[in-house]
């Protein structure tokens, strides 16, 4: 478990996204996705735009973005590391 995603997990926000800015948004896009799967499995309702979604949007630009999500979140992190070193 990463620092950042303990963080997000003890409710510390902002200390996640500062910390690893790429983790913070993909644990924040599971919570997302679970609470649409709770509402799905509790009331048995399927939203019809979540299959739009993923109709219209390929697998490979997800993938695509996931990977430019997590190459700027390191960066980001990097840049942090050399300006605290000065």
């Amino acid at each position: 478990m990463t620092t950042a995603t303990l963080a997000f997990a003890q409710g510390k926000f902002i200390e996640a996204f500062y910390t690893q800015p790429a983790c913070a948004l993909l644990c924040s896009v599971a919570v997302a996705a679970a609470l649409v799967a709770l509402v799905v499995a509790v009331y048995g309702v399927y939203f019809r735009f979540i299959e739009r979604i993923f109709t219209r949007i390929k697998l490979k630009y997800m993938i695509l973005a996931l990977i430019i999500i997590v190459i700027a979140g390191w960066a980001v992190t990097l840049a942090q590391a050399v300006a605290a070193r000065g």
